[in-house]
């Protein structure tokens, strides 16, 4: 997720386990029971129509580890639980995070991967744990290896790893420790960090970071990690990760970006380096699906050219009003509200016609909307939870709603994933545990509360009404259902 967009995009868009709580929605996954593709639908191994009422959860390798190394288990088996119970069947997680010889800010922490080759083992089990609690509860996952943006370390630690350690120029970013602060040491609020001063341009940092695309060692490197997470044996199971239908889906990267949105070409660096990758993981899991993380926010030349490839399974898009410079959170008025929902509106049907056009589903995974925050806007922190969400939940129901209409209709759209949750998590209780780390749907690089949904948001029922929706239309549908 990005909190810039330049003028060209805007234009382009303008176009140790617990025992989980008994429910009707708990049904563990077969050790066989993977998902396939079948034109613009999936299907589970029966033959059943599948669609993923998802949700973006990705520090949840580090809410499973160990206490010792930062992990909250029993949150994790709450929030689990309170997703099971809504009807949520997909996660999209994190399966890498990238550490540095020195402390690097704005990132997970404890990261996964400490140098290039050395792993984290507690974070290693972490993910082993959440992956073997999801499959009780009948979720699947998305597995994402890394990422464009700083959060998780992603392609900008993996080039500075290649070239000597070379300092990141990070990009504006969340600083929990920096002013305004709060009596109680270690419970925020914190500052973004400024452009010009103590931050790069965006430009600069996604510049610096793709050129993953064409160091032959920082790729190297992240290959690697490929391997070794796909090769990995879950300790909790005993299955291995390439034999595992409960990841449904391998992912080279959380929003990887064109090296040039100004000039769609088919010559631009990232559509090499998505076949060259994609062939990889396809070459370890044969059975599992793979998808790319693209948000489509450049338009529907990239779209489609950085997903036709054979060795992607479905189009995903990512959908984020307020960080494309359509939707105002401090604007109270119903004209606010609809040019984000009509933008959305376009943008989901206009994405179902390229996913069409190519021949392949498509997912939505990312999208979300911040509280009424005019009402926190004199407050001591703009982000509080006790702001109400009128406009949030009309921009999901609008949203949500649209993607169902598409499914239903025959559309390519086969699911949503909101981000993201942060459960029992609250910015007003927050306290940063050893590793600085507060665990908010929201990354560490952005400001906590601004996009999380809790477990008592109207956003959850939105989400649980989807399933049972589509729930009851599949089973009315039985025996009638084509790959459309």
């Amino acid at each position: 997720m990005k909190t810039v967009v330049s003028q060209v995009l805007w234009a382009s868009l303008a176009l140790g386990t617990a025992v989980p709580t008994k429910g009707r929605h708990h049904h563990a996954i077969g050790k066989d029971d993977y998902i396939k593709v079948d034109g613009l639908r999936l299907y589970d191994s029966k033959g059943a129509l599948h669609y993923l009422t998802g949700m973006n959860y990705w520090a949840c390798m580090n809410l499973a580890a160990c206490e010792e190394a930062g992990g909250n288990r029993s949150r994790l088996i709450t929030e689990l639980d309170q997703m099971a119970a809504k009807g949520i069947n997909h996660l999209r997680i994190m399966a890498g995070s990238e550490g540095a010889p020195t402390p690097q800010p704005f990132r997970m922490n404890p990261p996964l991967m400490n140098a290039p080759g050395e792993y984290n083992d507690d974070i290693f089990k972490g993910l082993d744990i959440c992956l073997a609690e999801m499959s009780k509860r009948g979720m699947r996952a998305t597995m994402t290896l890394s990422n464009e943006w700083q959060w998780s370390g992603g392609f900008a630690q993996y080039v500075s790893w290649a070239n000597g350690n070379t300092k990141i120029p990070y990009p504006s970013s969340w600083n929990l420790t920096a002013p305004p602060q709060r009596t109680t040491p270690g419970t925020g609020w914190g500052n973004y960090t400024t452009q010009g001063v103590d931050a790069a341009p965006y430009d600069e940092f996604t510049d610096f970071a793709n050129r993953i695309y064409n160091d032959t060692q920082a790729e190297a490197m992240y290959k690697n990690h490929i391997k070794t997470v796909m090769t990995r044996r879950n300790s909790v199971t005993g299955r291995l990760y390439a034999e595992d239908p409960t990841i449904m889906t391998w992912q080279p990267a959380n929003e990887p970006q064109v090296a040039n949105v100004g000039l769609p070409s088919e010559d631009d660096l990232l559509l090499p380096w998505v076949e060259r990758i994609t062939t990889y993981i396809r070459s370890l899991a044969s059975k599992q699906l793979i998808s790319l993380g693209f948000e489509g926010k450049q338009g529907e030349f990239f779209f489609k050219q950085a997903q036709n490839f054979s060795t992607i399974d479905y189009a995903t898009t990512h959908c984020w009003v307020q960080n494309w410079g359509i939707y105002d959170m401090y604007n109270a008025s119903q004209a606010n509200l609809e040019a984000a929902q009509d933008f959305a509106v376009t943008f989901m049907r206009n994405s179902s016609k390229w996913a069409a056009d190519i021949g392949k589903p498509v997912f939505l995974e990312e999208f979300g909307m911040a509280r009424d925050n005019w009402e926190n806007k004199e407050k001591e922190y703009p982000y509080l939870s006790s702001a109400s969400t009128t406009h949030k939940d009309a921009y999901f129901a609008t949203i949500i709603g649209t993607v169902m209409d598409e499914f239903r209709s025959g559309g390519a759209y086969i699911g949503t994933a909101p981000w993201a949750y942060g459960g029992t998590y609250r910015p007003e209780t927050q306290r940063a545990n050893e590793f600085g780390m507060v665990w908010a749907g929201d990354p560490p690089h952005e400001s906590p509360g601004w996009y999380d949904l809790y477990d008592t948001d109207q956003a959850m029922d939105i989400v649980a009404k989807q399933q049972r929706d589509i729930a009851a239309w599949i089973k009315g549908h039985e025996g009638n259902c084509t790959s459309d």
